[in-house]
């Protein structure tokens, strides 16, 4: 184990890390996986708050078996590769789903680690859609598989990542409940739901986590960067961003409603345009940000202000900056985002804006290869006990111990 990691993975639990690793470990260093020290070290780091000794020897169990179990992560079939004993499998699934611990101070250790190794990184966040075949899964709704159309029953849950500039990390989730689950009481008594968790919309959820991260003195300056996901609702997070005091690079929808501004702020336009109208207006009215060879997309600014969805809604005080990659091929998409960021470069902007690639593909490889599907997930506590840590394992997977590639979903 390099002197670097050791020093990250010893750091005080709850204490800021001060040995900064600015790239992936060396072959030699990744051949320390089926060590038990490198492991050991990185569970001790995340679970060591567990107040009892079988709760952090079985955490690392499910990290072992999530990091080394092909196919799907049943703890029976983890149980059997890691050769634990006949009983292994019911303290397995007693550890996530019934054993009372907190899963906010692990997700907060893995923050620090993840800043630590990505001190460049701007939090992104993504609704996964989580496919279940039965009936008892809380959260269960219907929803559509992304890419395919079909119906299916599904939990959904927000993720929230810290995403450098070369990978992003998933650090917490919320898991998306509707009234269905809320309203009813002995649906919560079931699953165990909180008295103190209530509907709320999935930006919403981002919001919170992201403020409970800065409270506890993880990423308070942070920018919060949002994918087309989140695109029918930007002019709600701006401006709870804004009040907030948090810069934030989040994409918008071709037909977002805008008022295009002057630089300094003064008068908008008499009229609403819609933001390819204001792509337009910058084209013809306003320089280019950067000069871009033929056939390449080109970059345009300007000032803006974005209108609300309703009229009854009043607009922000507050101007941004919209930034458009005005695509050169017609049958590419034009994209289009509203920053705070006001004086940073255009290709900065835009490169802080594409880091939300980087989240799909974490998306895809947790689901694909740690196990984020193959839980059922029927109580409240367990599904957030299992998100945890596939995190933990995906972050452990990135920080090189395990060295295994990153593998991209087709179109990323």
């Amino acid at each position: 184990m390099s002197a670097r990691v050791a020093a990250v993975l010893s750091a005080p639990l709850s204490a800021p890390l001060s040995a900064p690793l600015s790239a992936p470990l060396s072959a030699p260093e990744r051949a320390q996986r089926g060590r038990p020290e490198g492991l050991t070290a990185y569970g001790e780091r995340v679970f060591g708050y567990l107040p009892r000794s079988d709760q952090r020897r079985w955490a690392d169990a499910y990290l072992r078996g999530l990091l080394d179990t092909p196919g799907r992560k049943t703890v029976r079939r983890m149980a059997r590769m890691l050769a634990l004993p006949e009983s292994a499998p019911q303290a397995l699934r007693q550890f996530i789903s019934a054993s009372p611990w907190e899963w906010e101070p692990a997700r907060v250790e893995l923050a620090r680690i993840a800043m630590d190794l990505l001190p460049d990184a701007v939090w992104t966040a993504k609704p996964v859609l989580l496919r279940k075949r039965g009936s008892h899964s809380v959260g269960l709704r219907p929803g559509v598989l992304p890419g395919t159309g079909r119906r299916v029953n599904c939990q959904v849950g927000i993720g929230l990542f810290l995403s450098g500039g070369r990978c992003s990390i998933p650090v917490a989730w919320r898991l998306l409940l509707d009234d269905a689950w809320c309203d009813d009481p002995e649906r919560r008594r079931r699953a165990r739901i909180p008295d103190e968790v209530t509907p709320r919309p999935a930006w919403a959820l981002v919001l919170e986590m992201v403020e409970q991260f800065a409270a506890a003195g993880v990423a308070e300056s942070v920018p919060l960067v949002l994918g087309r996901d989140f695109a029918p609702v930007a002019q709600q997070v701006a401006a709870q961003l804004t009040r907030s005091g948090r810069d934030f690079v989040l994409e918008v929808a071709p037909g977002q409603p805008l008022i295009p501004v002057s630089p300094r702020g003064a008068g908008p336009s008499p009229a609403a345009v819609s933001v390819s109208g204001a792509a337009a207006f910058v084209a013809a009215h306003c320089r280019r940000t950067m000069s871009e060879p033929p056939g390449r997309a080109q970059m345009f600014s300007t000032a803006v202000r974005l209108l609300p969805p309703r009229p009854t809604v009043p607009a922000a005080n507050q101007p941004q900056r919209l930034v458009a990659e005005v695509a050169a091929v017609p049958k590419r998409p034009s994209r289009f985002w509203v920053t705070s960021l006001r004086d940073a470069r255009t290709t900065t902007v835009r490169g802080i804006a594409h880091r939300t690639a980087l989240t799909d593909v974490a998306v895809w490889d947790v689901q694909t290869e740690l196990g984020l599907l193959d839980f059922e997930g029927r109580s409240f506590p367990g599904w957030h006990h299992h998100m945890t840590l596939a995190s933990a394992t995906y972050l452990y997977r990135q920080l090189g111990f395990a060295g295994a590639p990153q593998r991209w979903p087709a179109g990323a």
